[in-house]
């Protein structure tokens, strides 16, 4: 073969190696569009019945999930409970006559969206909680909830407050007041490595102080294995001992304004 001919076949195969390593590239980029394109329904969600479905409507046993520091249910003193989305029934099925919008935030849960989804509305909540116990390995986590404040909850004179803390993972502290926004489902998430196995608490905390008061939906509490980079970094409990409720008492020390008494207004806002 001449010099031109073995220059023409080499120039021919770099050609052609830019080419294979170009069609690499994007097929690689392609594989990454899918992948963040691509629901997270291949996860397996670590919360038992993190959307609520589990179990009927009302007062009853919300399966997964454990009671603690309960209104005790007389009068205003209401305890959370599970209400069906679009219903007009009042509370304890519904959210007093206004009918809640399924959750469409935009969420990382595995969960499909349901009917169901829970409710707190306690006028003199202190600490009222709905927790579960995970244990998990090490490694990293996506953790994430989405709440919805309603109208006739928001025009009561008294503020609540919402924490979530999902897989041992401080998500959420939300104090709820007049200027919150109301009626649409915000989302809440993040990542956390943990670096002992052990034990871990999810919980959901509710706080109000005064007749009536604000109220919040909570949905789609998830917590799922990731790849993420993390956010924070949980140290760990010994596996054998569940993590102690530390997060929760720290709401003891928030004080909410407003005093004055009337009756909730159970009537929904055109």
């Amino acid at each position: 073969m001449s010099s031109a001919g073995i220059r023409r076949s080499a120039a021919g195969a770099q050609k052609k190696g830019w080419f294979v390593k170009f069609r690499t590239i994007l097929a690689a980029a392609g594989f990454a569009a899918t992948a963040i394109a691509a629901p997270a329904t291949a996860a397996t969600n670590l919360i038992v019945n993190g959307s609520f479905e589990a179990g009927t409507a009302g007062l009853g046993a919300i399966p997964g999930w454990t009671r603690s520091n309960t209104p005790s249910g007389v009068g205003a003193d209401q305890m959370a409970s599970i209400i069906r989305y679009d219903s007009t029934n009042n509370y304890p099925t519904g959210a007093y006559g206004e009918a809640v919008a399924p959750d469409n935030a935009v969420s990382f849960s595995p969960d499909a969206v349901g009917r169901q989804a829970a409710y707190f509305v306690g006028d003199f909540s202190v600490n009222e909680t709905l927790s579960q116990m995970t244990y998990l390995g090490v490694g990293n986590y996506k953790v994430g909830f989405s709440y919805y404040l309603t109208a006739n909850g928001l025009r009561n004179l008294n503020n609540a407050s919402l924490s979530a803390k999902i897989l041992g993972i401080p998500v959420a502290m939300t104090m709820i007041t007049g200027g919150s926004a109301g009626q649409t489902w915000i989302y809440a998430s993040g990542v956390a490595q943990i670096t002992v196995a052990g034990h871990y608490q999810t919980s959901l905390v509710f706080n109000s102080n005064g007749r009536p008061a604000k109220d919040v939906v909570v949905d789609r509490v998830f917590g799922i294995r990731t790849t993420d980079a993390a956010d924070v970094i949980i140290p760990g409990t010994p596996s054998a001992v569940p993590e102690p409720q530390s997060w929760a008492l720290m709401l003891l020390g928030f004080g909410m304004m407003g005093v004055s008494m009337r009756r909730r207004n159970s009537v929904v806002a055109a």
